[in-house]
């Protein structure tokens, strides 16, 4: 990931559904789990959106999404990553109920 990208900071109500192409890739060994967990939040989020992801790991994207929608504990580390973009998005409110239902349905792995 470049080091001079600058993190962009929008809400889903500020365009409507649309097809969103991710980059870099988030499963690049360097990037940090904390990273995906912030972007993965962003698009539970915006369920109006479909996220598209290329990846070079795909491994690692599927074993991601596995290890999430199988293991309550890493479930709810998620979940606490949506609730500081919810807080950044003046959307703290929201934090609450059951969440997200893994895997997320508009998030599509293309070749």
């Amino acid at each position: 990931m470049p080091e001079t990208a600058e993190p962009i900071v929008w809400s889903c109500r500020d365009i409507p559904g649309a097809i969103v192409r991710v980059t870099p890739d988030l499963f690049e060994p360097e990037v940090r789990t904390k990273i995906r967990d912030e972007v993965f939040a962003t698009m539970a989020l915006c369920p109006q959106h479909r996220f598209e992801l290329r990846t070079a790991y795909p491994r690692a994207y599927h074993d991601y999404v596995r290890v999430i929608a199988e293991d309550r504990g890493e479930y709810l580390a998620w979940r606490a990553a949506a609730g500081i973009i919810l807080r950044k998005l003046g959307r703290a409110h929201e934090a609450t109920g059951s969440g997200a239902q893994w895997p997320l349905e508009n998030v599509m792995l293309i070749d």
